[in-house]
């Protein structure tokens, strides 16, 4: 597996988190600073932080959906996306 830096690995988490947060304010008619308590509260939001999860190279719908499905407790379905 290819390797990348550290700088450009956070600014990549970086921009995952922030298209991320910004959708789901959207999607549940949240301010940035509300959405993004929940979202830091999530196991999806621990991975993405994790720069050799790589989660941050998956697009922010695929990350949503793992939201989504571990906000229902669907951890199958969790582990699928």
């Amino acid at each position: 597996m290819m390797s990348i830096e550290p700088e450009k690995a956070q600014y990549c988490v970086d921009i995952a988190a922030t298209s991320v947060v910004s959708q789901y304010a959207k999607e549940h008619g949240l301010s940035t600073t509300d959405a993004l308590r929940i979202i830091m509260g999530t196991k999806t939001y621990d991975l993405l932080q994790n720069p050799e999860s790589r989660l941050c190279f998956e697009s922010a719908a695929s990350i949503l959906d793992m939201i989504r499905a571990e906000e229902q407790g669907d951890w199958d379905e969790w582990l699928k996306v």
